[in-house]
Formats: structure tokens, sequence, C-alpha cells
């Protein structure tokens, strides 16, 4: 299923984040050691770099990553970002549809607008992820909006050509542009070979210390596992808002289950059966 994407495709798509973590942090732990082997074994006698040298030398190769890990970081939130406003604006999409939908006589008001009750909550993901159970629901959810559309062919056909079905038909047309763009904002990632260059940016660098510390004990290399570790954390955080479908980071539903929930007590409002009058004689 996940062939032909990266090289690091379990790592990246499939393993729980936790787990990914922990990998990435003892593959830079043995590229530093295997960088420590590489330098013993092609040093040359007496011919060693001094300390300013080493020090330039890793901070430019771990300032580049921070700046491959930041731009991942950039695309992650702005998908993040994307994905958060589509689904404030597919609930305001739904909204003037149903309000627009109320200047029909009846019954194709109560009909079109318990359609778009019906849509609007099928439209949740549950907590927060679009994953395999929302992706279920996609069904129901393409076969309610061809019979929204069918209502509304019914309903605009006697009054083509009039303001009121120029307004209606905009804001379905609004409606469903915007539903089919967050199911593809639901799937889209950050692109697999940008992710593959940074991980393997970051076992480079790894190799690349291990190399500069020149096997040396004690302080240094205890700040060098700590300091690969917070760069694997960053990276994890990265992954995370990445997973729309199975990460931690969700994305907020709550202006979807305000219309929802805005619906049901416009219907609650609308009940002949519940807003019936009571009659003097019940007063007496």
């Amino acid at each position: 299923m996940l062939s032909g994407l990266g090289l690091f495709d379990n790592l990246l798509f499939v393993m729980p984040l936790w787990l990914a973590g922990i990998i990435l942090i003892a593959a830079c732990i043995a590229a530093r050691e295997a960088g420590t082997r590489l330098h013993r074994r092609f040093e040359n006698a007496g011919e060693e770099a001094s300390s300013d040298a080493s020090s330039h030398i890793i901070g430019a190769i771990f300032g580049l990553l921070a700046f491959v890990i930041a731009f991942c970081f950039a695309i992650a939130l702005d998908r993040f970002d994307n994905r958060r406003g589509l689904v404030a604006e597919e609930a305001n999409a739904i909204q003037t549809t149903y309000l627009r939908a109320s200047l029909f006589d009846e019954p194709v008001r109560s009909r079109m607008q318990a359609t778009l009750r019906t849509y609007a909550a099928s439209r949740i993901a549950p907590g927060g992820i679009w994953g395999e159970r929302m992706n279920r629901r996609l069904e129901s959810t393409r076969s309610l909006r061809i019979e929204l559309w069918d209502q509304a062919h019914a309903a605009l056909l006697p009054i083509r050509g009039t303001e009121q079905a120029s307004y209606f038909l905009e804001a379905l047309n609004h409606l469903f542009e915007v539903s089919t763009s967050r199911e593809v904002a639901a799937r889209a990632r950050i692109p697999t070979r940008i992710l593959d260059v940074m991980l393997l940016y970051l076992l480079a660098s790894s190799i690349m210390l291990g190399y500069v510390l020149q096997g040396r004990k004690g302080g240094q290399r205890k700040a060098s596992a700590v300091m690969l570790a917070l760069f694997v954390v960053v990276i994890v955080l990265v992954l995370d808002v990445d997973r729309p479908q199975s990460g931690s980071i969700i994305v907020p539903q709550r202006p979807m289950e305000d219309l929802v929930a805005s619906l049901d007590r416009d219907l609650v409002r609308n009940s002949p059966a519940l807003s019936s009058p009571v009659s003097p004689a019940d007063g007496q």
C-alpha cells in the first residue's frame, strides 16, 4: 500500500510517533559513533583540527539542519491551518445554504433543510481526525450531496432565471467546492522526498558530529546526545502535525459542532408539535 513512497515510509506514516522518536534517537547515536570510528580510521598522525575549526563546522552543519527542520515545520503548520480553516469555511457554507433554503415554499424547504442538517452532522470528523472511520462515512456524504443536488434541481427548475435561483445555486456550488477541498486537505502531507532529505541530513549531521568529537569522553558526548535528542523531538513534532489521520494534534471541529447544534435548535423551534399555542379554554 505504501509502495512508491519515500525511503522512510514506515517511520513517517505508519509507526507510532513515540516509537519513531526512540528509533531516530538511537539511529542518531549510532551514526555519531560511526563518525567517531571513521575519524579513528582515516585520521593522519599529528593532524588535529583546532577546537575553533570544529565549532565552526558543527555550527554550520546543525544550523543548516535547523533551517531544514524549520522549513518542514512551516509546511506542516500551513497545511494544519488550512485544514482548520476549511472546517470553519464549510460550516459557514452549510449555514448559508440552509438559510437560503428557508426561502423556498413547503414542502421543499423542510425537505432540503433536513438534508442539510444530516449532511452537516456527517461532516464532523470523529476526534478531529479524518481517519478510516471518517473515510467510511464519505460514501454517505457523497450520497447526501447527490440527494441535495436533486432536490435543488427540482426546486429551481420552475424558477430558473430568477435571482433566488441564482443565489441559492451559488451557495450550493460553494458548499460542494469547500467540501471537496476539505477532503483533499485531509490527505495532504509534506512531500515525502523533503522528509527523506531531512532525516538523511539528520543522520549525516550525527556522523559529522561524531567525526569532529574524535571519540572524546565526558560532558561533550553527553551534551551532543542531548542536542540530538532535542532535534529529534522537533522532528517528531513536525511528523505529528503532518499526520491528519493519526496524529495527536487534531483539527478542532468546534465550528461544525456549533452549526449542528444551531440547526437542531432551529428544527425544535420550527416544529409544529412543540410550538402549538395554548387555547384560552385551557387557561381557564
